[in-house]
Order: C-alpha cells, then sequence, then structure tokens
C-alpha cells in the first residue's frame, strides 16, 4: 500500500448532486489521474474526467491542486517516490546490492511501464511536466549513494557515482521501452547474476579507467 494512502481531504461542498459531502482517499485521485495521463496524455486527460472516474467533484480537484498540472505533478511525485530501488541502504556485499537495485528496479518497472514510456514521450512536450524530473532524479541519487558507498569500500572503482548509476538502469529502461515500442523482448529472459556480472567487469576495482 502507498504510503499515502491514508491520506485524506474533504470533498466539496454539494458533491455528488447534494449528498452530504465526505473525505475522499487522495490515493483513489491519484489512481484515476495516473490512469487517465496514460492512456492519454497530458492533452488529452482532462480534470472533469478524473474527478469523474475517482468520484469526487471537479471543484475539489482545482481547490486542493489549483491545476491540472498541478495534480498530474503531486499523482506523479507520489507514485515515484515509493519505488523500492531508490531507498535502499547499502550492504557490505556490492554484488548483492547491485542485484537487489536491478530486482527491484524491474519490480518497479513492470508496476509502473506505462507510466514511464508516457513520461518519456511527453515531458519533451509539455514544459508543464518538467516539474517532475527532480522526482526521477531523486531515485536514481538514491542508487548513486548506495554505488558510491561501494566506491568508498573499494567494492567499485572510482568515479562519478551518478554516471555510474546511469550505467547500471540506463540499459534496462532502454530494453523496457524498445519493448513496449514493440521492439525487442524486454526484461524477459534478461539473467540479473550474468547483467550484474557484466556490469562488474566494467565498474569492478580490478577494472581500468
Amino acid at each position: 500500500m502507498r504510503r499515502n494512502a491514508f491520506r485524506k481531504i474533504e470533498d466539496a461542498p454539494g458533491a455528488f448532486g447534494g449528498q452530504v459531502p465526505r473525505n475522499v482517499d487522495v490515493s483513489e485521485i491519484y489512481s484515476a489521474t495516473i490512469e487517465l495521463f496514460c492512456e492519454r496524455g497530458f492533452s488529452g486527460t482532462t480534470t472533469r474526467e478524473i474527478a469523474d472516474r475517482a468520484g469526487v467533484n471537479e471543484v475539489t480537484l482545482f481547490r486542493r491542486f489549483g491545476s491540472k498540472a498541478g495534480l498530474i505533478e503531486a499523482a506523479i511525485g507520489d507514485t515515484l517516490s515509493d519505488v523500492s530501488f531508490g531507498k535502499m541502504l547499502p550492504g557490505e556485499d556490492v554484488k548483492a546490492d547491485l542485484l537487489e537495485i536491478v530486482r527491484k528496479y524491474l519490480e518497479t518497472y513492470r508496476k509502473h511501464s506505462g507510466l514511464a514510456l508516457t513520461l518519456f514521450a511527453q515531458v519533451p512536450q509539455h514544459p508543464e511536466l518538467r516539474t517532475v524530473t527532480p522526482f526521477l532524479l531523486r531515485n536514481l541519487q538514491g542508487v548513486a549513494r548506495t554505488l558510491a558507498q561501494h566506491q568508498s569500500n573499494g567494492g567499485l572503482k572510482p568515479g562519478d557515482p551518478v554516471s555510474f548509476a546511469v550505467a547500471l538502469i540506463a540499459p534496462l529502461a532502454v530494453m523496457g521501452f524498445m519493448k513496449e515500442m514493440g521492439l525487442g523482448t524486454g526484461h524477459e529472459g534478461l539473467d540479473v547474476e550474468k547483467y550484474v556480472q557484466t556490469y562488474l567487469q566494467g565498474h569492478g576495482p580490478n577494472t581500468g579507467s
């Protein structure tokens, strides 16, 4: 369950045909927002449809989030803040940590592949969506912190930990995007052990610069 699943907002008076106002689970609003955003993109998503799908009054959305862009940003931020691969604490075994990062990334991608592909396509087209970039970077920086710890312990060679994180995650992202576009098999059949071993051959402590 997402960490914000129990946050409540009060629905606008007069909603639901004059029924008594009720508390609304904001996770329902976020879920409806992400679903519609992935189905129709930024331009095709409307606050009226989000409100209908979430079962709330449209006025509630504007009162709470200010605009469609503000709502979509909040929903994406909530979703991306809950991913696990960027929250790992480093252990003593670099290979074990790399395996865990990759497995958690694949789990996250399976759960949110539609959102990842939609952001990839939509952010360059809509300046309003560029505010979600820090949420994407935050998870990458979390991976970088784990890798930096292993660099300091001698488990990985010296270098920019963010670049090391990109080298670990980016090929996995590309595999997923290619499959979504009908090119390749994506992560199906990926040997995670072999993938990590190949990464260590290029980034381990005994490899060249």
